[in-house]
Protein backbone atom coordinates (compact mmCIF):
# COMPACT_ATOMS: atom_id res chain seq x y z
CA UNK A 1 0.00 0.00 0.00
CA UNK A 2 1.25 3.46 -0.80
CA UNK A 3 -0.03 6.99 -0.67
CA UNK A 4 0.76 7.36 -4.39
CA UNK A 5 -1.79 6.56 -7.06
CA UNK A 6 -1.50 4.68 -10.33
CA UNK A 7 -2.89 6.31 -13.49
CA UNK A 8 -6.17 5.38 -15.17
CA UNK A 9 -6.27 4.53 -18.87
CA UNK A 10 -8.90 4.46 -21.58
CA UNK A 11 -7.82 2.50 -24.66
CA UNK A 12 -9.61 1.75 -27.91
CA UNK A 13 -9.06 -1.98 -28.34
CA UNK A 14 -10.01 -2.07 -32.05
CA UNK A 15 -10.93 -5.31 -33.83
CA UNK A 16 -9.68 -8.86 -33.22
CA UNK A 17 -7.17 -8.55 -36.08
CA UNK A 18 -5.28 -6.06 -33.93
CA UNK A 19 -3.78 -9.11 -32.22
CA UNK A 20 -1.87 -10.14 -35.36
CA UNK A 21 -1.85 -7.25 -37.87
CA UNK A 22 0.73 -4.49 -37.86
CA UNK A 23 -0.76 -1.03 -37.36
CA UNK A 24 -0.08 2.31 -35.72
CA UNK A 25 -2.36 1.30 -32.86
CA UNK A 26 -0.49 -1.98 -32.37
CA UNK A 27 2.73 0.05 -32.19
CA UNK A 28 1.11 2.36 -29.64
CA UNK A 29 0.06 -0.62 -27.53
CA UNK A 30 3.64 -1.92 -27.47
CA UNK A 31 4.89 1.47 -26.28
CA UNK A 32 2.13 1.64 -23.68
CA UNK A 33 3.16 -1.74 -22.30
CA UNK A 34 6.74 -0.58 -21.91
CA UNK A 35 5.43 2.43 -20.00
CA UNK A 36 3.38 0.24 -17.67
CA UNK A 37 6.31 -2.06 -16.97
CA UNK A 38 8.44 0.95 -16.05
CA UNK A 39 5.94 2.26 -13.49
CA UNK A 40 7.38 2.37 -9.99
CA UNK A 41 6.48 3.88 -6.65
CA UNK A 42 3.96 2.39 -7.06
CA UNK A 43 4.33 -0.44 -9.55
CA UNK A 44 1.11 -2.23 -10.51
CA UNK A 45 0.60 -5.57 -8.79
CA UNK A 46 -2.63 -6.30 -10.68
CA UNK A 47 -4.77 -4.86 -13.47
CA UNK A 48 -8.54 -4.30 -13.53
CA UNK A 49 -10.04 -4.13 -17.03
CA UNK A 50 -13.53 -2.91 -17.90
CA UNK A 51 -14.40 -4.06 -21.43
CA UNK A 52 -17.05 -2.76 -23.80
CA UNK A 53 -17.82 -6.38 -24.73
CA UNK A 54 -19.43 -7.31 -21.44
CA UNK A 55 -22.61 -5.86 -19.95
CA UNK A 56 -23.99 -7.43 -16.80
CA UNK A 57 -27.60 -8.55 -17.08
CA UNK A 58 -30.31 -6.35 -15.52
CA UNK A 59 -27.80 -3.69 -14.59
CA UNK A 60 -25.79 -5.97 -12.29
CA UNK A 61 -22.00 -5.68 -12.51
CA UNK A 62 -20.21 -9.01 -12.88
CA UNK A 63 -16.62 -9.53 -11.75
CA UNK A 64 -14.46 -12.48 -12.79
CA UNK A 65 -13.13 -14.18 -9.66
CA UNK A 66 -11.29 -17.08 -11.32
CA UNK A 67 -7.57 -17.72 -10.88
CA UNK A 68 -7.20 -18.73 -14.54
CA UNK A 69 -8.16 -16.41 -17.40
CA UNK A 70 -9.58 -18.69 -20.06
CA UNK A 71 -10.24 -16.87 -23.32
CA UNK A 72 -13.64 -16.10 -24.78
CA UNK A 73 -13.47 -15.84 -28.58
CA UNK A 74 -16.44 -13.51 -28.87
CA UNK A 75 -16.16 -12.81 -32.60
CA UNK A 76 -17.38 -14.56 -35.72
CA UNK A 77 -16.32 -15.34 -39.30
CA UNK A 78 -12.62 -14.76 -38.74
CA UNK A 79 -9.84 -17.06 -40.03
CA UNK A 80 -9.28 -20.25 -38.04
CA UNK A 81 -5.93 -19.10 -36.67
CA UNK A 82 -7.68 -16.30 -34.76
CA UNK A 83 -9.46 -18.90 -32.62
CA UNK A 84 -6.15 -20.55 -31.72
CA UNK A 85 -4.52 -17.47 -30.25
CA UNK A 86 -3.62 -17.79 -26.59
CA UNK A 87 -2.97 -15.31 -23.81
CA UNK A 88 -2.23 -17.26 -20.60
CA UNK A 89 -2.73 -14.53 -18.02
CA UNK A 90 -3.64 -15.19 -14.42
CA UNK A 91 -6.60 -13.78 -12.56
CA UNK A 92 -6.63 -12.41 -9.01
CA UNK A 93 -9.44 -13.60 -6.73
CA UNK A 94 -8.08 -11.18 -4.12
CA UNK A 95 -8.57 -8.17 -6.41
CA UNK A 96 -11.93 -9.47 -7.64
CA UNK A 97 -13.23 -9.75 -4.09
CA UNK A 98 -11.91 -6.27 -3.30
CA UNK A 99 -13.82 -4.91 -6.32
CA UNK A 100 -17.00 -6.61 -5.11
CA UNK A 101 -16.44 -5.13 -1.65
CA UNK A 102 -16.04 -1.59 -3.03
CA UNK A 103 -19.10 -1.88 -5.26
CA UNK A 104 -21.19 -3.22 -2.41
CA UNK A 105 -20.04 -0.29 -0.25
CA UNK A 106 -21.18 2.09 -3.02
CA UNK A 107 -24.57 0.31 -3.28
CA UNK A 108 -23.81 -0.83 -6.83
CA UNK A 109 -25.25 -4.33 -7.47
CA UNK A 110 -22.39 -6.71 -8.27
CA UNK A 111 -21.85 -10.47 -8.28
CA UNK A 112 -18.98 -12.89 -8.82
CA UNK A 113 -18.59 -14.52 -12.25
CA UNK A 114 -16.81 -17.88 -12.58
CA UNK A 115 -17.91 -19.23 -15.97
CA UNK A 116 -17.46 -16.53 -18.62
CA UNK A 117 -14.01 -16.19 -20.13
CA UNK A 118 -11.98 -13.04 -20.74
CA UNK A 119 -13.26 -11.43 -23.96
CA UNK A 120 -11.30 -9.91 -26.83
CA UNK A 121 -11.74 -6.41 -25.44
CA UNK A 122 -9.11 -7.56 -22.95
CA UNK A 123 -6.86 -10.18 -24.49
CA UNK A 124 -6.53 -8.70 -28.00
CA UNK A 125 -4.98 -5.39 -26.89
CA UNK A 126 -3.09 -7.07 -24.07
CA UNK A 127 -1.37 -9.44 -26.50
CA UNK A 128 0.23 -6.26 -27.83
CA UNK A 129 0.55 -4.31 -24.59
CA UNK A 130 1.99 -7.06 -22.39
CA UNK A 131 2.95 -10.00 -24.65
CA UNK A 132 4.25 -11.79 -21.56
CA UNK A 133 1.37 -11.54 -19.08
CA UNK A 134 3.36 -11.06 -15.88
CA UNK A 135 0.69 -9.08 -14.00
CA UNK A 136 -2.63 -10.67 -12.88
CA UNK A 137 -5.67 -9.36 -14.75
CA UNK A 138 -9.28 -9.19 -13.54
CA UNK A 139 -12.10 -8.34 -15.94
CA UNK A 140 -15.36 -6.80 -14.82
CA UNK A 141 -18.48 -5.90 -16.77
CA UNK A 142 -20.40 -2.76 -17.49
CA UNK A 143 -24.06 -2.50 -16.49
CA UNK A 144 -26.62 -3.42 -19.16
CA UNK A 145 -28.89 -0.34 -19.16
CA UNK A 146 -30.18 -0.50 -22.72
CA UNK A 147 -33.29 1.51 -23.36
CA UNK A 148 -32.54 4.04 -20.63
CA UNK A 149 -31.64 7.70 -21.33
CA UNK A 150 -28.01 8.26 -22.28
CA UNK A 151 -27.45 10.77 -19.47
CA UNK A 152 -28.62 8.26 -16.87
CA UNK A 153 -26.43 5.51 -18.32
CA UNK A 154 -23.37 7.78 -18.48
CA UNK A 155 -23.87 9.08 -14.93
CA UNK A 156 -24.18 5.54 -13.58
CA UNK A 157 -20.91 4.47 -15.17
CA UNK A 158 -19.10 7.57 -13.92
CA UNK A 159 -20.28 6.60 -10.43
CA UNK A 160 -19.06 3.07 -11.09
CA UNK A 161 -15.60 4.42 -11.87
CA UNK A 162 -15.68 6.61 -8.77
CA UNK A 163 -16.38 3.52 -6.65
CA UNK A 164 -13.27 1.86 -8.09
CA UNK A 165 -10.95 4.86 -7.65
CA UNK A 166 -9.64 3.66 -4.28
CA UNK A 167 -7.91 0.77 -6.08
CA UNK A 168 -5.46 3.22 -7.62
CA UNK A 169 -3.96 3.63 -4.15
CA UNK A 170 -3.74 -0.16 -3.78
CA UNK A 171 -1.32 -0.76 -6.67
CA UNK A 172 -4.10 -1.62 -9.13
CA UNK A 173 -3.92 -0.29 -12.68
CA UNK A 174 -7.43 0.52 -13.98
CA UNK A 175 -7.82 0.08 -17.74
CA UNK A 176 -11.08 0.97 -19.49
CA UNK A 177 -11.15 -0.82 -22.85
CA UNK A 178 -13.71 0.43 -25.38
CA UNK A 179 -13.49 2.33 -28.67
CA UNK A 180 -13.64 6.11 -28.93
CA UNK A 181 -15.85 5.96 -32.03
CA UNK A 182 -17.43 2.59 -32.80
CA UNK A 183 -19.92 2.31 -35.65
CA UNK A 184 -19.79 -1.14 -37.24
CA UNK A 185 -23.26 -0.66 -38.69
CA UNK A 186 -22.01 1.76 -41.36
CA UNK A 187 -18.49 0.38 -41.74
CA UNK A 188 -19.21 -1.35 -45.05
CA UNK A 189 -20.53 1.83 -46.65
CA UNK A 190 -17.13 3.51 -46.21
CA UNK A 191 -14.88 0.59 -47.20
CA UNK A 192 -14.93 1.28 -50.93
CA UNK A 193 -13.99 4.96 -50.66
CA UNK A 194 -11.66 4.46 -47.72
CA UNK A 195 -12.78 7.82 -46.35
CA UNK A 196 -13.27 8.55 -42.69
CA UNK A 197 -16.95 9.05 -41.83
CA UNK A 198 -17.89 12.70 -41.15
CA UNK A 199 -18.98 12.04 -37.56
CA UNK A 200 -15.68 10.52 -36.42
CA UNK A 201 -13.50 13.63 -36.00
CA UNK A 202 -16.11 15.86 -34.30
CA UNK A 203 -17.14 13.22 -31.78
CA UNK A 204 -13.53 12.35 -31.07
CA UNK A 205 -12.81 16.05 -30.56
CA UNK A 206 -15.60 16.15 -27.98
CA UNK A 207 -13.92 13.33 -26.05
CA UNK A 208 -10.64 15.28 -26.20
CA UNK A 209 -12.37 18.32 -24.74
CA UNK A 210 -13.83 16.26 -21.91
CA UNK A 211 -10.48 14.66 -21.11
CA UNK A 212 -8.63 17.99 -21.07
CA UNK A 213 -11.19 19.75 -18.85
CA UNK A 214 -9.30 20.51 -15.64
CA UNK A 215 -12.16 20.92 -13.18
CA UNK A 216 -13.37 17.52 -11.94
CA UNK A 217 -16.94 18.77 -11.63
CA UNK A 218 -16.95 20.30 -15.11
CA UNK A 219 -15.30 17.24 -16.64
CA UNK A 220 -17.88 14.89 -15.19
CA UNK A 221 -20.69 17.22 -16.25
CA UNK A 222 -19.32 17.35 -19.81
CA UNK A 223 -18.87 13.57 -19.90
CA UNK A 224 -22.51 13.07 -19.01
CA UNK A 225 -24.45 16.01 -20.42
CA UNK A 226 -22.39 17.26 -23.37
CA UNK A 227 -21.82 13.79 -24.77
CA UNK A 228 -25.47 12.78 -24.27
CA UNK A 229 -26.63 15.93 -26.08
CA UNK A 230 -24.14 15.72 -28.95
CA UNK A 231 -25.62 15.36 -32.43
CA UNK A 232 -22.75 12.99 -33.20
CA UNK A 233 -23.39 10.55 -30.34
CA UNK A 234 -25.63 8.06 -32.13
CA UNK A 235 -23.72 8.09 -35.44
CA UNK A 236 -20.51 7.53 -33.47
CA UNK A 237 -22.06 4.93 -31.15
CA UNK A 238 -25.25 3.27 -32.44
CA UNK A 239 -25.02 1.31 -29.18
CA UNK A 240 -23.26 2.73 -26.14
CA UNK A 241 -21.31 -0.32 -24.97
CA UNK A 242 -17.93 0.73 -26.39
CA UNK A 243 -18.27 4.28 -25.06
CA UNK A 244 -19.18 3.40 -21.47
CA UNK A 245 -15.65 2.36 -20.45
CA UNK A 246 -14.71 6.00 -21.13
CA UNK A 247 -17.20 7.09 -18.46
CA UNK A 248 -15.81 4.56 -16.00
CA UNK A 249 -12.35 6.04 -16.59
CA UNK A 250 -13.71 9.56 -16.02
CA UNK A 251 -15.15 8.48 -12.66
CA UNK A 252 -11.98 6.68 -11.55
CA UNK A 253 -9.82 9.65 -12.59
CA UNK A 254 -11.19 12.04 -10.00
CA UNK A 255 -9.52 15.42 -10.41
CA UNK A 256 -6.36 14.03 -12.02
CA UNK A 257 -5.12 15.67 -15.19
CA UNK A 258 -6.16 14.06 -18.47
CA UNK A 259 -3.82 13.43 -21.37
CA UNK A 260 -4.31 12.45 -25.03
CA UNK A 261 -2.05 9.48 -25.77
CA UNK A 262 -2.97 8.23 -29.23
CA UNK A 263 -5.05 9.03 -32.32
CA UNK A 264 -6.00 6.94 -35.31
CA UNK A 265 -9.14 7.26 -37.44
CA UNK A 266 -10.28 4.46 -39.74
CA UNK A 267 -13.54 4.62 -41.69
CA UNK A 268 -16.21 4.67 -38.95
CA UNK A 269 -13.84 4.14 -36.04
CA UNK A 270 -11.57 6.18 -33.80
CA UNK A 271 -8.87 4.38 -31.85
CA UNK A 272 -8.01 7.22 -29.48
CA UNK A 273 -6.48 6.56 -26.08
CA UNK A 274 -6.30 8.71 -22.97
CA UNK A 275 -4.73 8.67 -19.53
CA UNK A 276 -5.48 10.36 -16.23
CA UNK A 277 -2.92 10.96 -13.52
CA UNK A 278 0.21 10.20 -15.53
CA UNK A 279 3.34 12.04 -14.43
Amino acid sequence: MTSSKLPVYFISHAGPNQAVDESVTADFFATLGQKWMSLSEPAPTSILVISGHWEGEQGVIRVRTSEENKLYYDFYNFPDHMYKLQYPSKGSPELANRVLELLNKANIPAVAETKRGVDHGVWVPFLRILPKPQIPIVQMSLADMRGQPAEKVFAYHVELGEALAQLREENVLIVASGTAVHNLRDLGAYRQSGKVAPFVAPFDALLDRVVLTQSEEQRRKAAVEDIAQSEYLRPAHPSLDHLLPFHVAIGAAGADKGKILHKNFALTLSESAFSFGEN
